[in-house]
């Protein structure tokens, strides 16, 4: 029985590697939750636990937990167990493993079933930039946002095709947190509903309450439907109101979208056969219900709605902006309210409080209100709307409003109703009946002349039998009357003749001869002179000597003036032809008096002709060129020039602006030059808009130049730029920048600088702390150019009028070259007040360094030192730690003025100490250990942090470690909140001093004030043993030789006792203080 303990160790070993065998060859159980694994606070939810047919206990194991958390039997037929939660909490989530075991033996732990709990705080909002509603095959962006601060957020996809996705959080300027998510391509194949989770880094399954879904709209191709008010464009305040879409396609539901908020959808009605609507009623109607709004039509549970209908703004009036747009405006017409047609008339909306905006609404129309920008007039704000020319359609009962371009859609009171009445025949009737009147005079005209034209031929015939005293010579004409409306035609001609530029060659001009005549023929396209030869004298007189004659032959109608003669000109053209004919006024018959009858028309072609010829003249010169000096976007209060390029040759520059009703100004070109500069001493919102310039010839008008936006930018109001996760982009990466303001605008520009400058404009958004934004997708970024941007805000209604820009931002681009150190000398957890200095070095030779910090915008920049060859550093020294120094930092290395940076350091955590978070931390908390504070190696050791606040998370620091704290949730315990740090198995390096800190899960970087100091000493037995052993050897060898000594002391004197006994003759040993006997003798 000897071998007995051996034995039994062998057989204990054979088992243990026997159980582990047979363990092995166990299936891996399966583990879920019912009715899911993300529950409400508060509701019940099983997890149930599924293994083999014979397994007989099931084993459940929460991470984290020291002990077992929970076992149950199986139940019937026994191969699962279901564990019970009845109120889900906080402490309940985590990550869950079951196991089972069987007769022969334990099987591994199931795959982790993570078991969230959401409703711990408040639920985030979910929205979609820059619009629920999506073409198909667009892309979309969800902002998920919450005022708690979260730094996680999670975006889950309803339906069948469910899904889910986590990013950062990124603090946003008013202190918010949010995160965005790319979507799509959308199409409308699927169902695009979403919701959003807020949690924290250190508590990933304690998740916040869900936001409110959202479901995208996905419009497609068929016909849109209509939104209508019966009550016009402007409400008034807590009116009721009620929008109805319609639309002749028989749709089952519609949805009305507002621009930046929900979309409410109704199931359609059927007034009537193959039509459909729905009333959306939204109630009494106040500030919120001004804007935008469009609706959709949608067939069936499909996600493709059709095409949007067209905008309807809705106007608000009655309500007061923060006590501003309290006075009421007033209305008055010039000449009166009682006006013709035809005729202008200035409506003129005045009030006496500052206005940005006036809007004229007519009583009944349905179209929206005609708006314009005030102009101050000492101190009084005014607008004039001109109705030019009056018809019958203005007349009716206007009213005007005013608003602030900080939010366009709310109105003040409207202005006293005003009256406007036309009276009279309207414009075009007048003109029709003018016409008319000018028709039936021209006829009469061609009557008498066709008659006369008839007694002169029925003249000629009888004058042929007859020779009357023209054959005898030219004679005076026989009637006065006659001569002197021949001489003042003539006149008449010859002026207007000087105007058009007509050049006759008088070769007989100083001649006073009644011969000498020049005749003019009008021709629409051209001016012309012919010569043609004189006409053979009678039979029996000599030639007549060459004279010219001008005479005026109108050829507009071949029934009065006859056929054209062959290679004559179309009627109406003007020829110079010169013929030898008999004076007009001494011949009275068809070559005089009748020559010169038609000069009524002949003075109406020739007007036409000239303004043909202008416009002709007009149409050949060439376009100007119009530019702004120093630039086209002028700071409020800044001087501006506006300059005017045509050809050589310009004798006047006009200057026009849009909207104005008369020139804006014209400008002499200095000196023989070919420009003009027109000056604005003082930039301000009137010279803000688009300019035209034009010139003038000798020839005639230029046409317009190219229109010149000339836009003012105010001194105030400067939208904020941020970039969104960060300033920090990889090379290749893509970035959001986020313009916002809260001062409503609805419109924001950004603007690239550098060599590739460039711009692009957004519609605002406005968000539910009533900011507006625009979110502007950038990239990709390489480091190749320069990365710097401004942006600017404005209103729809005022393009011109910016307002201030924005700081620049500049995008730091990170590449791959080595990444650099970030240093802190007071470790990680920085107590509040004290100085900081936060220290980047790099192995490699950097020239410059950059420390970028989670959440802001700016990148402070200092020059690398160099304290040794090969190293670069540079401090960033933050002065006196407070609040807002807390969060986490990253510093990178550049080189000159490259835009390519290092890849980015290590994260450095700040943890800011011992102030108070909205007054809460102000407990300071304890620290114990369990089992005590000095301990041997290998031992469990519990620090145990407590406080009797509410407090989150606890926190456990070591001093002089330069590694985080350690994070625990924690756990109330009667009232109070404590957490357990576990050290096992002590090492000699976990001996040290220790504090505990606690932090709000709203702010976790910063931290209550420590608690008291404790050192935990860690023994070493292992040593101090050796040392024993050492010793005990060591008295156990001095104790040997002692021994041998007196051993061998012991066997000497045995030896020598025996050997006197043998020889007895000896004398023995004197004994020392003896002296021997023989000497006394012998002396």
């Amino acid at each position: 029985m000897a071998p007995a303990l051996p034995a039994l160790l062998c057989l204990g070993l054979s088992v243990g590697l026997r159980s582990q065998v047979q363990a092995g060859t166990l299936p891996k159980p399966t583990i879920w939750a019912e009715p899911g694994s993300v529950v409400p606070w508060g509701s019940p939810v099983t997890i149930w636990c599924w293994g083999t047919l014979w397994a007989q206990e099931f084993h459940l194991d929460k991470e984290g937990s020291p002990v077992l958390w929970d076992r149950q039997k199986p139940l019937e037929p026994g191969d699962k167990a279901r564990f019970s939660i009845q109120h889900m909490g906080q402490d309940h989530a985590g990550s869950y493993r079951c196991y089972y075991s069987t007769p022969t033996g334990w099987s591994e732990p199931s795959d982790p079933l993570e078991l969230v709990v959401t409703g711990s705080y408040s639920k985030p909002s979910l929205s979609v930039l820059p619009s629920p509603v999506v073409t198909s095959g667009g892309n979309v962006t969800l902002q998920c946002a919450s005022s708690q601060r979260f730094n996680r957020f999670l975006l889950t996809k309803e339906g069948e095709d469910e899904s889910s996705r986590t990013l950062d959080g990124q603090q946003t300027p008013n202190w918010q947190t949010q995160a965005l998510f790319p979507v799509g391509p959308v199409t409308p194949g699927h169902r695009w509903t979403f919701r959003c989770y807020g949690f924290y880094r250190h508590t990933p399954r304690v998740w916040s309450a869900p936001s409110d879904p959202l479901e995208l709209l996905v419009p497609g191709l068929s016909g849109k439907p209509s939104l209508l008010t019966p009550q016009g464009p402007v409400i008034t305040s807590g009116q009721n109101l009620t929008l109805q879409c319609r639309s002749d396609v028989s749709y089952t539901r519609f949805v009305l979208s507002k621009e930046g908020q929900d979309l409410p959808q109704r199931p359609a009605q059927r007034p009537q056969e193959g039509h459909s609507q729905a009333d959306f009623p939204l109630g009494p109607v106040g500030t919120l219900h001004g804007g935008r709004y469009r609706c959709y039509g949608g067939h069936g549970l499909s996600s493709e709605w059709s095409a949007p209908s067209e905008p309807l703004e809705l106007l608000v009036a009655g309500e007061e902006t923060a006590g501003r747009l309290r006075d009421r405006p007033s209305l008055s017409v010039r000449p009166g309210p009682s006006v013709a047609p035809g005729e202008t008339v200035t409506l003129l909306c005045q009030s006496g409080e500052r206005t940005d905006t006036f809007l004229l609404s007519k009583e009944g129309a349905a179209h929206r209100p005609l708006r314009l920008r005030s102009q101050d007039q000492a101190g009084r704000y005014q607008a004039e709307f001109s109705l030019s020319p009056v018809t019958s359609a203005h007349g009716g009962t206007y009213r005007c409003y005013g608003s602030l371009s900080t939010d366009p859609y709310l109105l003040s009171q409207p202005s006293e109703p005003l009256v406007l009445v036309v009276s009279g025949l309207t414009w075009y009737l007048s003109v029709l009946i003018g016409v008319s009147v000018t028709f039936v005079l021209l006829l009469l005209v061609l009557l008498f002349l066709f008659l006369r034209h008839r007694g002169q031929d029925r003249g000629r015939k009888l004058g042929a039998a007859d020779p009357g005293p023209e054959d005898r010579g030219p004679q005076s004409s026989s009637s006065p009357a006659t001569g002197a409306q021949d001489q003042a035609i003539y006149a008449a001609v010859s002026d207007t003749h000087s105007e058009v530029g007509l050049q006759l060659d008088h070769r007989a001009a100083t001649s006073e001869a009644p011969q000498d005549v020049t005749y003019a023929q009008l021709n629409h396209s051209i001016v012309r002179r012919g010569m043609a030869a004189p006409p053979a004298p009678p039979s029996g007189e000599p030639p007549a000597e060459p004279s010219e004659y001008a005479a005026l032959a109108v050829r507009c109608d071949s029934h009065v003036t006859g056929s054209p003669s062959p290679g004559e000109d179309t009627p109406c053209g003007p020829s110079v032809r010169r013929t030898p004919r008999s004076l007009p006024s001494s011949q009275p018959g068809p070559q005089g008096r009748d020559a010169m009858a038609p000069a009524l028309p002949a003075l109406l072609c020739l007007g036409l002709s000239v303004g043909l010829r202008t416009q002709v003249q007009a149409g050949t010169l060439p376009k100007p060129t119009i530019w702004a000096e120093p630039g086209s976007v002028v700071p409020w209060g800044s001087p501006v020039s506006i300059w005017c390029q045509g050809p050589p040759g310009a004798q006047e520059f006009h200057l026009d602006k849009e909207g104005n009703p008369v020139l804006w100004d014209r400008e002499k070109p200095p000196g023989p030059g070919d420009k003009a500069r027109f000056s604005i001493h003082y930039m301000g919102e009137d010279h803000g808009g688009s300019y035209q310039c034009y010139y003038r010839t000798r020839t005639g008008w230029s046409e317009r130049s190219d229109p010149l936006e000339l836009v003012v930018t105010r001194p105030y109001g400067k939208p904020r730029l941020s970039a969104l996760p960060s300033r920090v982009v990889m090379s290749g990466g893509n970035v959001t920048l986020q313009c916002g303001s809260r001062r409503g605008f609805n419109r924001f520009l950004l603007t690239k600088e550098g060599e590739d400058e460039s711009s692009r404009t957004l519609d605002g958004q406005r968000m539910l702390d009533g900011q507006t934004q625009a979110l502007f997708p950038v990239g990709p970024v390489t480091p190749g150019h320069r990365w710097t941007f401004r942006c600017y805000g404005f209103n729809r209604d005022t393009p011109q009028v910016w307002s201030a820009p924005s700081d620049p931002l500049e995008l730091l681009v990170s590449g791959l070259s080595g990444k650099p150190s970030l240093l802190t000398p007071q470790g990680p957890v920085v107590t509040s007040g004290q100085n900081l200095t936060l220290q980047c070095r790099s192995d490699i030779g950097y020239t410059r360094f950059a420390l970028s910090k989670e959440g802001k915008q700016d990148l402070p920049q200092l020059p690398a030192q160099r304290p040794q060859g090969g190293l670069s550093q540079a401090d960033f020294p933050l002065g006196p730690v407070g609040t807002v120094h807390r969060g986490q930092y990253r510093c990178y290395g550049g080189n000159g003025l490259s835009s390519e940076w290092s890849a980015p350091s290590e994260t450095l955590e700040l943890l800011v100490a011992g102030e108070e978070p909205a007054g809460r931390l102000r407990d300071r908390p304890s620290l114990s250990v369990r089992p005590g504070p000095s301990v041997a190696l290998g031992e469990n050791v519990t620090l145990l942090c407590q406080s009797g606040n509410r407090t989150d998370t606890f926190l456990l620091s070591k001093e002089g470690a330069a590694h985080r704290p350690l994070h625990l949730r924690s756990q109330d315990q009667a009232g109070r909140y404590q957490a357990e740090f576990s050290l096992s198995p002590v090492t000699s390096a976990h001996g040290g001093t220790y504090r505990c800190y606690g932090s709000l899960s709203t702010d976790p970087y910063l931290l209550s004030q420590p608690s008291e100091p404790l050192a935990l000493v860690v023994s070493d037995y292992t040593v101090q043993n050796l040392t024993r052993m050492g010793l005990a050897a060591s008295v156990l060898l001095l104790l040997g030789i002692l021994l041998c000594q007196a051993r061998h002391d012991h066997g000497g004197a045995r030896d020598a006792a025996g050997a006197e006994q043998r020889d007895p003759t000896q004398p023995r040993a004197q004994e020392p203080g003896t002296r021997a006997s023989g000497v006394g003798a012998s002396g």
